[in-house]
């Protein structure tokens, strides 16, 4: 059982990020402009995934030079999840189709009873 609840994805934005990277399989640095407009939050945060293994980084050379990140393995699991609690967070599962079902078969029982 783990019982260490300051985990490393309660910092600040960190699931915003990992989230982001899974929707989009790569961003820039500069993207993570969308998840705040303080960047060097931001990317202090995406620093520290790096560090714990939940994200690469890699420098790609254009007219400039850009900071890429993407997921590991294990930060692709983990924004899996994530998306999916999202969806379900947003309504775009069919989550309350089982909700209703399960709802629908309690009131049939109550009305066999009877």
């Amino acid at each position: 059982m783990i019982t260490d609840y300051q985990s490393p994805l309660s910092s600040r934005y960190a699931v915003d990020i990992i989230s982001l990277i899974y929707e989009n399989e790569k961003i820039m640095a500069t993207d993570m402009l969308r998840i705040a407009k303080n960047y060097k939050t931001v990317i202090k945060t995406a620093d520290e995934l790096v560090e714990l293994g939940l994200l690469e980084m890699h420098l790609e050379a254009g007219r400039r030079l850009m900071k890429i990140y993407t997921l590991t393995a294990k930060g692709k699991s983990i924004g899996k999840r994530m998306f999916e609690c999202r969806e379900i967070f947003y309504g775009r599962l069919d989550f309350e189709e089982d909700v209703v079902s399960e709802g629908k078969e309690k009131k049939s029982k109550k009305k066999a009873k009877n």
